[in-house]
């Protein structure tokens, strides 16, 4: 097997949230993110952002940082706040980024204007396996066994949860899917 295909075998698949003020770069960056095998929505600017995750899982926001009104670093707060298991990627003109900001929980790192398909890949890819992990980790912290008896979820419930396949979890609800 070449390493391409090894790769491809081992990609993880997900949903891409691109944020961007720009028309021209939100649908080239759809384009992109759609071509790679990735479901893709876009918002045109950090105030529609949260509306368009609430309609549905977003695992990775693709968020420029500088934009007219609420800039990208007001909608990583908000994704924080609303949606702690969407990762961020911060989508930037800037050679470098102040630590302060890509060292905030939940931002996976940030990629220079002009980057290449790859380069965008490669950091989805690093977005949708912290995504997982802190899906799995919220979804542990569920199942965990109450130490008050009483007001523990009965065994046959944590034992369904733990056989679905975690999609995420919304505002402290895990949403599970199970086949």
């Amino acid at each position: 097997m070449q390493p391409e295909q090894l790769l491809t075998k081992n990609k993880l698949n997900g949903t891409v949230l691109i944020v961007d003020d720009d028309d021209g770069v939100r649908k080239v960056l759809g384009r992109w993110t759609e071509g790679l095998g990735y479901q893709t929505s876009t918002a045109a600017n950090a105030e529609e952002a949260p509306d368009v995750m609430r309609r549905g899982a977003v695992d990775v926001a693709l968020c420029d940082v500088r934009m007219p009104g609420h800039d990208g670093i007001w909608l990583m707060d908000q994704v924080r706040r609303n949606f702690p298991c969407t990762s961020i990627v911060l989508a930037t003109g800037l050679s470098e980024m102040d630590p302060m900001i890509t060292l905030r929980p939940g931002v996976v790192g940030y990629i220079v204007k002009p980057f290449d398909r790859d380069e965008l890949d490669a950091v989805i890819q690093r977005g949708l396996a912290a995504c997982s992990e802190r899906t799995a980790a919220a979804a542990r912290r569920l199942l965990l066994p109450d130490p008050a008896p009483s007001t523990a979820a009965p065994e046959p419930a944590r034992r369904r949860l733990s056989e679905g396949v975690v999609e995420g979890v919304v505002e402290g609800v895990v949403i599970a899917r199970y086949s």
